[in-house]
This record gives structure tokens, C-alpha cells and sequence, in this order.
């Protein structure tokens, strides 16, 4: 038994006639499709070539709508899959293009109308730079773009009555524009206020097609679950001074459930429409809602009204919950760690202040034994994103470091998601500025625990969290004594030059502009690679060959920088591997990172 030892499951979807569940889960070595009966029994593996990152339901039940990643190199292909003889039936194969069923990387957005002839997929075959909408009939193959973007434009849903689709357009995780299409006479209008940055996430229509639930900023810095309707009326259902993360409507349309975010733990609510929320009861505490459903936390109705849960938790593998609102009980459906071992560590939540004054909180796991008189090493592990949240789910490096005797910190520092939009767009054009003040003022903070030994402190990281490792190395030297960098951009102008297309539109205003002087001179000053001659820590750099994300060459330039002054550095290179975990190497992974932190670390 060892902390890999686990399956990793996402986006749960109920079958239209309440007999199953769809998910996505590694199980059988890679992402594939499985169906698990609700009335019992084993759960059914539905083989698809490639990689699955989302699986659907179409709503006759007759097929499965899949996500399919054939490479890593995330240019997402669909595909129908029957789950009964495991035939499929390719949509969009092309090389090079990437479709979208909803929000990437998310498992927000429903594609089908309502009677199963339509199909609504965003697609950059037109423009590689850009995510225009279109529909497909079903019944007769003809396809036609409804939405030529300029932007990403993404489909969330089409009306009960088949006429509107509902379209989000993401600029920015905190800029956000629904605009509604009329399939009838090919008119196109924003339904949202453009009034500077907003977020706009739909939830589901309304029965009669008058308008849809939606979380929302509004005017607000933090998400509320609202109803608007088409001709622009906003009525709050719930606002309180937290993110409502997600929400779900039952297909009879009387309940709504949804999930304020409270710390990184979801608080579950209910209501009849138009009544009284209620806690929702039976679960233990964990993580059931994420924005735009991002690893799979995203509620699902059953059409008997039970409601499905993904919750992750610090001290068990996600699962999959049935719950009973009116009784209060929840049946747990899967055992995802089966194979893990027990007496995991669960974290505290702990506060700081950075050197302007805000406020950053972070996850603190303590080891067994860790005391004054024998204080332990820490590692201070910095999400990535920059733009989501370090949650108090299972992780296997954090739990594996733990059992070496390792305290683990995961910080949510300034960018982090789930403080409202203010918070999180202090990271915008700032990277390797005020994000590096903040994890400086966790180390502070963690060096006043007289159970820490805070002369023994690593940092670790992955994607924009790698870039944070390095700039940390490079700019913070003194307070490491050693670092591992999991896909982390080196250099932001090189970094910005060959990102994914799709997100060429984003950058000025998220990093910088690279063509602008004085923004490319503020770019290098803030990059690791131009201060790599500080760095003094030793630092394990690992990328995957196939990353489509941050290019490869990030690292290797990093780690030849590196060689060439001298420093102790190690590079390793994941042939076939993207951006996204390996997870036929993650054991390998675990132990490699855990063993270079215990040995540097002491």
C-alpha cells in the first residue's frame, strides 16, 4: 500500500433515466469512461482511444459525449461513445484543433438540446487564435458556426425550448460576457452588463426558457447564486460575503443546491425554488464545489431528485455521494482508496499578513511527532493556475512527504481564487512581484511555530506554482534549501510567446506585453532566469516532452542557466507526458520528489 495507491475519478454525470452514473476515472492505467449502476453492482469500463477528459450523457441516454486528449497536447477531440457495446463514432477528429463542450478544463456546460438532435461544441479550426460556436444536427450532419469568436467563446447550454443558446465568453478567468444566440434568425446579443470585470458562470435554464440560474459577481467581489432573466433583470437567491462556487437546478426544476466556499471547504445548501435554504446533511467535510467545476466538483441532480456529490477530503480519495436532501443521508458510491493507507494528516488554516497589508491564508499539515523539541523541515507547495485555490483535498506528494516526517504549507497567495475578484486580480501583470512578498510572509509566519525548523524549508511547485518555485530560488534565496519546479515558466516573454493559441488573446493584460518596452523590461526583471546566478538552493526541474502549455524549453534553458554557473540542478524530461499529471508515473513522481526534499532537507 503507498499513497498512489488510489484511483482518481472526476466529473460524475447521472444517466437521463436514473439507473447509472458516468465518470471519467484512471482505473484501468489512463482517463476513460465508466458506468456504475445506482441499484449496485461493479462499475463498467467504456474503452475509448486516447486520453478522456470529460465524458456526458446525451439526453435520450443513447450515447456518451467524450472529450478525448489522443497526445497530451490538449487539442481535444469528440467523439460518441455507445456504453452498452463500447462503439465510437468520431465528431470532430482533426489534427491540430482543439473543441470544447463547455468551460476548458472545467465541467460546466451542457452541449445537447433538450431532445438530443442538436450538439454545440466551440472549435478553433477556423482561427487557431480563437473559439468560435458551433451547432451540429445530429439527424443530418449539417454543421454551421453560430458565433465566428474573436476571443474564447464557449457554448453553456441550449434553452428548454431549443431556440437560445447560451454562450460565455472568457477573456479572463474575471472577465466574463454571456451573450445568448438565436438559432431561429442567427442574431447574437449580450445578455450580461459590460461594466468592467465580472464573472458570469450559468448554471441551468429556467423550465420556460425566460432567463437561467447563474453564479455571478454582478456588482459584488464575491460570487452569488442569482436568476436572470432575458430581458436583463437580476434576482439574487443567495449573496453572502463568500464565493457561491457552483450550483445545481433538479430536471424537474422545484430545487436548487449549491456551494459556498468557506476557506476552501464547501458549505452545501438546498432549497425548494422560492424556499427556505437548509444545510444540506449526511456528508463529511470536504470539497463539493469548485468554480467552473474544475476538477470535477461540480453538483448533479438525479431525475429521482437525489443529488450527486464529488467530494474530495484531505484524508480519503475523492468519492462519489448520493444524497437524500429531505431524509438528510448520503450514500457513499464509490471506494476510490480502497488502497491506501490510513492515518493521513488532515490540515489547519492558518492566516498572515504581507508586506501591503493583505491578507493570505494557507493549509498547514503537521506530522506525527513534529514538537518543539524535535522541530521538522517543511515544504511550502504553491498551486498553480495562478487563478485557483490550494484545497484541503487528498494529494499523494503532500501525504507522502508527511509520512517522511516533512510538514507540508500550501498557501493561497494573491491570484488564488476564492477570496473575491479583487483578491484574485492582484496577480494580473504582477507575477514575480507582490505573489513573492506574500509566500515570504507565510515563511515568516511559519518560522514563528516552534515545531517547524525554519532554517529547513523547501518550495515546490507546478505550472504557474513551477514558475513560483524558481522565481522563489532566484529572488528569495535566503529562505530555501532546496526547490522542485514542476513545468514552470522561466523566462515570461519566451513563456508568452509560445503559449497555447487560444490564450494569445489573454496575455497583455494577464502577464504583459512582450512588444511593449517598458512592459518586456518588467517581464525580465521578474523572471528566474534572469537572476539564476542567486540561485544557491539545489533545484529539481521535470517537465513533460508533450506540454503543450508552458513549452518544454522553459525548463531546459532554467536548468543549462543553471549547469553553466554552476549550480546544483537536475533536470528530468517525461517523454509522452503533457502539461496534466502523469498518472503512469506518479508513483515514480511521488517518491522521486519526496526522497530530493528528505535528502536536501535533512
Amino acid at each position: 500500500m503507498g499513497w498512489t495507491d488510489f484511483e482518481w475519478l472526476t466529473g460524475a454525470e447521472p444517466s437521463p433515466d436514473g439507473t447509472a452514473v458516468a465518470y471519467v476515472s484512471d482505473r484501468s492505467g489512463r482517463s476513460q469512461p465508466w458506468v456504475l449502476p445506482l441499484a449496485g453492482g461493479r462499475a463498467r469500463l467504456v474503452e475509448v482511444p486516447g486520453s478522456v477528459r470529460r465524458c456526458l450523457w446525451r439526453p435520450d441516454g443513447a450515447r456518451l459525449l467524450v472529450v478525448v486528449d489522443p497526445d497530451g497536447g490538449e487539442d481535444h477531440r469528440l467523439a460518441e461513445v455507445d456504453p452498452d457495446t463500447g462503439s465510437v463514432e468520431w465528431l470532430v477528429a482533426e489534427d491540430g484543433v482543439r473543441c470544447e463542450v463547455g468551460v476548458p478544463h472545467g465541467h460546466i456546460g451542457l452541449p445537447y438540446s433538450a431532445d438530443s438532435a442538436l450538439l454545440a461544441y466551440a472549435s478553433n479550426a477556423r482561427d487557431r487564435e480563437v473559439f468560435d460556436v458551433r451547432v451540429r444536427d445530429l439527424r443530418t450532419g449539417d454543421e454551421r458556426i453560430v458565433l465566428h469568436g474573436d476571443d474564447r467563446y464557449l457554448p453553456m447550454g441550449f434553452s428548454p425550448d431549443s431556440r437560445l443558446l447560451l454562450v460565455l465568453r472568457l477573456h479572463q478567468n474575471t472577465e466574463h460576457t454571456l451573450f445568448l444566440c438565436d438559432l431561429a434568425d442567427g442574431t447574437t446579443r449580450p445578455v450580461t452588463p459590460d461594466r468592467g470585470p465580472a464573472k458570469h458562470q450559468p448554471v441551468a435554464w429556467l423550465p420556460d426558457s425566460s432567463g437561467f440560474y447563474l453564479c455571478t459577481t454582478g456588482d459584488r467581489d464575491f460570487l452569488g447564486l442569482a436568476a436572470l432573466s432575458l430581458t436583463g433583470e437580476l434576482t439574487w437567491i443567495d449573496a453572502p460575503e463568500a464565493d457561491v462556487a457552483g450550483a445545481a437546478l433538479s430536471p424537474d426544476g422545484s430545487t436548487l443546491a449549491w456551494g459556498v466556499n468557506e476557506n476552501g471547504y464547501t458549505r452545501l445548501q438546498w432549497a425548494p425554488v422560492g424556499g427556505v435554504a437548509r444545510d444540506v446533511e449526511g456528508l463529511p467535510a470536504g470539497v463539493a464545489v469548485t468554480e467552473f467545476g474544475l476538477d470535477g466538483h461540480v453538483l448533479r441532480f438525479t431525475p429521482a431528485g437525489d443529488l450527486l456529490v464529488q467530494l474530495g477530503r484531505p484524508d480519503a480519495a475523492t468519492d462519489l455521494y448520493l444524497v437524500d436532501l429531505t431524509r438528510g443521508t448520503a450514500r457513499r458510491l464509490t471506494d476510490a482508496g480502497a488502497g491506501l493507507p490510513g492515518g493521513m494528516v488532515v490540515p489547519s488554516v492558518l492566516w498572515t499578513t504581507s508586506a501591503d497589508g493583505e491578507a493570505v491564508s494557507f493549509l498547514l499539515y503537521r506530522p506525527p511527532g513534529a514538537t518543539r523539541e524535535r522541530p521538522v523541515p517543511l515544504v511550502v507547495t504553491v498551486h498553480g493556475g495562478p487563478e485557483v485555490q490550494s484545497l484541503p483535498t487528498f494529494f499523494p506528494l503532500v501525504q507522502e512527504l508527511l509520512a517522511r516526517g516533512v510538514a507540508v504549507a500550501a498557501p493561497n497567495i494573491r491570484g488564488s481564487s476564492g477570496y473575491g475578484m479583487r483578491y484574485q486580480r492582484l496577480i494580473y501583470r504582477d507575477w514575480g512581484g507582490g505573489d513573492l512578498a506574500d509566500l515570504a510572509a507565510v515563511v515568516r509566519r511559519l518560522r514563528e511555530l516552534d515545531w517547524v525548523a525554519g532554517d529547513r524549508l523547501g518550495v515546490h511547485g507546478a505550472s504557474y506554482g513551477g514558475f513560483a518555485v524558481l522565481a522563489c530560488l532566484a529572488m528569495l534565496p535566503d529562505l530555501w534549501r532546496a526547490g522542485v519546479s514542476e513545468c514552470g515558466p522561466s523566462d515570461l516573454i519566451s513563456d508568452i510567446r509560445s503559449f497555447p493559441p487560444t490564450w494569445r488573446k489573454r496575455v497583455r493584460d494577464w502577464i504583459g506585453d512582450p512588444d511593449d518596452p517598458a512592459d518586456a523590461a518588467a517581464m525580465t526583471a521578474r523572471s528566474p532566469l534572469e537572476h539564476a546566478d542567486r540561485v544557491v538552493a539545489p533545484v529539481l526541474i521535470m517537465h513533460g516532452e508533450n506540454d503543450t502549455r508552458v513549452n518544454p524549453e522553459e525548463s531546459e534553458q532554467m536548468y543549462r542557466r543553471l549547469r553553466e554557473l554552476g549550480r546544483p540542478a537536475e533536470l528530468v524530461l517525461h517523454p509522452g507526458v503533457g502539461h496534466e499529471i502523469d498518472r503512469a508515473g506518479l508513483a515514480a513522481t511521488t517518491d522521486l520528489i519526496a526522497s530530493w526534499f528528505v535528502h536536501h532537507l535533512g
